[in-house]
């Protein structure tokens, strides 16, 4: 089972089934918060919905489905990060994140990527990593940004957020690039 300390107050682990109550509380606390940007939120009812999830998602790898690890800040179930959509031929791999409204602003998802990248370029092999963000969501668009992605464009209506088509804004990091300015 995958563990990652980022540093005294965070670390990360492989999502288990015994803290589908965790995440569902978290999701179920910031419903309002969290449905702005994330399209799953509303199916997301009952910790059945969340326990569904955790099997879903544990049957698979980084190239057939998710790698989701949970982030805990301070002893406490902040959010999730994950890897999808991986490409063994292009050795190109997606990050995804988000975290309970209670958790924003404390650099919480910056450092928990940091250490994803670093995981992902040193001991997965990627060359290269993506990270989407919806055009208006400039949180998380502050991410890649801060840790000297490159911008590299729109996906025109890229995502389905609750009955519409929203654009997405494409950053990507390099392995030799990273090693740069790690």
């Amino acid at each position: 089972m995958l563990s990652l300390k980022v540093d005294e107050e965070i670390f990360l682990k492989e999502l288990e089934i015994k803290n589908a109550n965790a995440l569902f509380e978290l999701i179920d606390s910031g419903r309002i918060y969290l449905r702005e940007w994330l399209s799953w939120v509303d199916e997301t009812n009952a910790i059945e919905d969340s326990i569904l999830y955790i099997q879903s998602v544990s049957q698979g790898d980084v190239y057939t489905g998710r790698y989701v690890l949970e982030i805990w800040y301070k002893n406490k179930f902040a959010g999730l990060i994950d890897f999808h959509n991986g490409n063994k031929i292009n050795m190109a791999i997606e990050i995804g994140y988000w975290l309970g409204e209670r958790y924003q602003g404390k650099g919480i998802i910056t450092r928990s990527c940091k250490k994803c990248i670093d995981y992902a370029f040193e001991e997965m092999g990627f060359n290269r990593i993506i990270i989407k963000c919806a055009v208006g969501n400039l949180k998380s668009q502050a991410i890649p940004k801060r840790l000297g992605f490159k911008f590299e464009g729109i996906e025109r209506e890229g995502q389905n957020l609750n009955g519409r088509f929203i654009d997405l804004v494409v950053f990507s990091k390099l392995k030799r690039e990273w090693n740069q300015i790690s």
